[in-house]
């Protein structure tokens, strides 16, 4: 059964009108995100690079190349960031110049799903709050933190697991299943596309001037740079392209710090581009990813339930080629 949508839900205990700045909006660009995807790190650039505000020394990012190192700079105030509380603290306005990140391909929602849930931000001490996918299986039940623990109770629940006790674990083969069960639905059943949707077909939009980014754009420096190009032509934002390098150096090193980018762009080049890439190290959710893809365009063959995962594209090319006919039934798990 789907969930209802509602985009001010989820906004960890802040009022559903929140106002995140001084002055209620920004005069050049008010940036509306939902955790993830890069709102932060949008804000910095703009702001480091219109020729309309002065310059930002350093670069905003943590050891894990998310945004949150901002400290005690000092923004212009012209560019200003957001999440959906925005749309009731400015209920009436109009023509107001928006972009919206959304996301539009597969590998953005596998990047949502690891790095909203295993990557709760935390201005004091972000590595420490740091989680994997994997600690679904790793961690005994009773050293996972609350919010893991959730998680292991619905899997629990699911898949019919009695054991209780403080020490006992989930196979990471059912918890591999339990992600490939969502992964494996149309892509707009995924509840987090229906909450961009729902995000960006608000009424309250229709009325203001509204740029859609791509979050692909933080995926891919040539994209990213095309759009930053769009999107200073529509609301002269006065980019200083001349410091083209410095602008391409600073998005390289936030990627090259950023694993779960890395990881999710280097599947892609598998699934999509039919790069033979080493899947050793891939966390579950990853694995999981991989197994939704082959059973959707092979309908008729499972993957393997073992703990134990493919360790290159050959090896699983060889699984599907040689999958006995006798075996072949439509999976329980595609409509």
């Amino acid at each position: 059964m789907e969930q209802d949508i509602d985009i001010f839900a989820d906004l960890g205990g802040i009022s559903r009108d929140h106002r995140w700045d001084h002055d209620r909006n920004a005069k050049l660009l008010n940036i509306i995100f939902h955790g993830g995807t890069f709102g932060t790190f949008l804000k910095f650039f703009l702001d480091k690079f219109s020729m309309l505000s002065p310059d930002i020394e350093g670069d905003p990012f943590t050891q894990v190349g998310s945004s949150h190192n901002m400290g005690q700079r000092k923004f212009s105030g012209l560019i200003q960031r957001y999440h959906s509380s925005f749309i009731n603290d400015n209920l009436g306005k109009k023509n107001l110049p928006i972009c919206i990140i959304t996301p539009s391909t597969r590998k953005h929602f596998l990047f949502l799903k690891k790095g909203q849930w295993f990557k709760p931000p935390s201005l004091n001490n972000y590595i420490a709050q740091e989680m994997s996918p994997d600690d679904l299986f790793k961690k005994a039940f009773g050293d996972m933190p609350e919010f893991l623990q959730v998680r292991a109770k619905e899997i629990k629940d699911l898949y019919g697991l009695k054991e209780t006790a403080y020490f006992s674990w989930i196979p990471k083969f059912i918890v591999r299943d339990w992600y490939k069960l969502e992964f494996i639905q149309d892509m707009k059943c995924f509840y987090q596309y229906r909450w961009f949707e729902n995000l960006k077909e608000h009424k309250f939009f229709s009325e203001q001037q509204v740029f859609h980014l791509d979050m692909e754009s933080f995926f891919d420096s040539k994209v990213f740079m095309n759009n930053m190009e769009t999107l200073d032509g529509r609301f002269d934002i006065k980019l200083d392209f001349g410091k083209r390098q410095q602008m391409l150096d600073l998005f390289e090193r936030g990627l090259k710090l950023d694993p779960i980018r890395q990881e999710c762009n280097k599947i892609e080049m598998m699934l999509d581009h039919g790069f033979d890439v080493d899947l050793k190290g891939l966390d579950v959710s990853s694995e999981a990813f991989i197994y939704a893809h082959f059973e959707r365009k092979h309908q008729d063959i499972q993957m393997p339930m073992t703990n134990r995962f493919f360790r290159d594209c050959e090896e699983i090319k060889q699984y599907l080629e040689y999958f006995p006919a006798w075996y072949r039934r439509k999976n329980p798990n595609i409509e």
